[in-house]
């Protein structure tokens, strides 16, 4: 899929704005301040409703308007256009004009990667950043996984309200607890499996592709769970059964289910150091570059195409070596949009075969 031409009203800074994309490369240059990763941004609220950069909705609405919205037309022969209205209290969503309810079924039909400043937090906020933003790819990807999220998100909150209420196991209690246990184990050992698979296809990319832009080896990506992988997935649910019982009289104590796929978390480790830990910024900021581009060649795969592929203003955090190196997955198949600040930044290779667009004030000109 390939974004075709854009609109934006009442979005952000942008009164009024219609672009139109190159099929490959296209690099929006401009000062700070102009607009520049609100464009970006635009196109990655329509696939998924929400920023990247973890502020409400109101926020991207320009002051003093009581609505944004965002149409975009696709390549794409099943899936032509887009448009998604927000307001204060609400948000519409329409594919190929029609008003699509679920946020299941409309979060799979436009497929983009993202990498910002932003995602440095991947690594250096908590558990639950990493977790969001693995669900985030993962959720483009297999179009049942927002709905296991959303099931196995009703069955915890179902189970946390039964510990707060402190009752003791009798009969009645038991069954009805068992039952719940059940479920929850099901639906948790389901989502363990679809990320395990996806942090094991990230590791067959990652290593090569971080030693390509560093020089460095030995990059890896951890999944952190509760949970135990087994070939027979029954197992998994009876172990992972086993130890949520054994841990009952503790989480009453708490009034919250204290194992489960809400818990896990996702780690770097280079030369079998955390990353987190031990790793400089730099060496941090190619481990999150390396991971984005390995989601690149698994949307292929499990896809059968190229995500859009959005840049905001990473070259100026590289040196000259590390952005040559990176040029190498920039392919003429994966239309990629970028920002930045200085033109010369950005290889010339790749200057030679882009769109160009000059950004200021909120006005964009080609």
């Amino acid at each position: 899929m390939k974004i075709e031409s854009l609109k934006l009203k009442n979005y952000r800074n942008y009164d009024s704005l219609a672009i139109t994309f190159s099929p490959g490369l296209n690099i929006f240059i401009g000062d700070n301040a102009q607009g520049k990763s609100n464009i970006l941004e635009s196109v990655f609220v329509l696939a998924l409703t929400k920023s990247y950069m973890n502020v409400k909705d109101v926020n991207l609405i320009m002051d003093g308007k009581d609505f944004a919205r965002i149409e975009a037309k696709f390549n794409s022969s099943i899936d032509t256009s887009a448009e998604i209205i927000i307001t204060a209290n609400n948000k519409k969503l329409k594919i190929n004009g029609n008003e699509i309810s679920k946020y299941s079924d409309y979060v799979t039909r436009i497929k983009v990667l993202i990498f910002s400043p932003y995602n440095v937090n991947f690594v250096k906020d908590g558990p639950s950043v990493r977790r969001k933003s693995v669900n985030i790819v993962i959720s483009q990807l297999y179009s049942s996984y927002v709905k296991l999220l959303q099931n196995y998100n009703a069955v915890l909150k179902k189970r946390n309200m039964f510990l707060k209420s402190n009752f003791n196991l009798n009969d009645f209690n038991n069954v009805y607890l068992d039952a719940i246990n059940d479920k929850f184990c099901m639906l948790a050992v389901d989502i363990y499996l679809i990320r395990y698979n996806f942090v094991s296809k990230i590791n067959e990319h990652i290593r090569e592709i971080y030693k390509e832009i560093t020089g460095f080896d030995y990059l890896f990506f951890k999944y952190v769970s509760i949970i135990d992988y087994d070939v027979d997935k029954k197992s998994m649910v009876d172990n992972f059964r086993e130890k949520l019982v054994k841990l009952y009289d503790r989480e009453k104590l708490y009034g919250m289910t204290l194992i489960g796929p809400h818990r896990d978390d996702f780690l770097f480790f280079l030369d079998n150091k955390e990353l987190s830990i031990y790793g400089s910024q730099g060496q941090i900021r190619a481990a999150i570059l390396a991971m984005k581009l390995s989601e690149i060649f698994i949307f292929k795969e499990l896809d059968g195409d190229y995500p859009i592929v959005l840049l905001d203003d990473i070259f100026s955090e590289l040196d000259i070596d590390k952005r040559n190196r990176i040029v190498k997955y920039i392919l003429d198949d994966v239309q990629t949009i970028i920002t930045t600040t200085d033109i010369d930044m950005i290889d010339k290779s790749l200057v030679s075969k882009a769109k160009i667009f000059n950004v200021k004030s909120g006005n964009v000109i080609d």
